[in-house]
């Protein structure tokens, strides 16, 4: 398998994954689920922060990582990639952390109330008497929200799931698809975002608003160019 499919390998490569089965078993119930975990209880604005701030910084990670191999190692660093020792590393590592960005992002702006999201740090921010905080929280995310719901198309119906009804390529291609500088400015947009909340709530982790994977990644390969030396 060659490097000459780099750039598309993102939208073909399938996970492979071993199902989890057990027999006789049944989708629990909402009663059920309460019988095992208990009362969903609403976690502080802080401690869904400290959540937030460590999702952006691994969607910055996966698409930093990403970007250095789609676009910016090549041409130059093109025939080192393609060695016949590695290349399949390069192929997995493409595809994966492009769907590692998705699943960073989806985690970030879950809907679910149980889980960790912007959704539920607006409304602990509201239970705590923030109101202001989530008006700018809002402003802020503002202009990235028509992007927000394509990412969120993707990650539901072919990053996490595979809807057998409509094919990959259609799913990316939904709502006029969603480009790599899209991408990125929902991942700008929603650091940024998070970091002035933290600081409101002087909580003392920050999102990263550096590059160091796009660094970290070209130096390895300049490493590999130069025989490991």
């Amino acid at each position: 398998m060659r490097l000459d499919s780099l750039q598309l390998w993102c939208l073909r490569l399938r996970t492979l994954a071993l199902p989890l089965t057990f027999r006789h078993s049944r989708p629990p119930t909402a009663a059920a689920e309460l019988r095992a975990f208990g009362p969903h209880t609403m976690a502080s604005a802080k401690e869904i922060v400290a959540h937030l701030v460590e999702e952006a910084n691994s969607a910055r990670a996966h698409y930093q990582v990403w970007w250095a191999l789609r676009k910016l190692a090549l041409p130059d660093f093109y025939d080192t990639m393609n060695d016949h020792s590695y290349v399949l590393f390069f192929h997995a590592s493409n595809s994966g952390h492009y769907k590692l960005i998705f699943v960073a992002l989806g985690k970030i702006y879950d809907s679910d109330t149980r889980s960790a999201g912007i959704r539920e740090l607006k409304a602990a921010l509201r239970t705590e008497g923030h109101a202001t905080v989530v008006d700018k929280l809002e402003r802020d995310l503002s202009a990235a929200t028509a992007h927000v719901q394509r990412i969120m198309t993707i990650r539901n119906r072919t990053v996490l799931h595979n809807e057998q009804d409509i094919s990959r390529k259609e799913v990316y291609e939904l709502g006029g698809g969603i480009t790599p500088n899209e991408i990125w400015d929902v991942i700008e947009a929603t650091s940024h975002a998070i970091n002035s909340v933290a600081d409101t709530l002087g909580y003392s982790f920050r999102v990263s608003v550096d590059s160091p994977y796009e660094r970290a990644t070209l130096a390895m390969l300049e490493r590999l160019r130069r025989g490991g030396a």
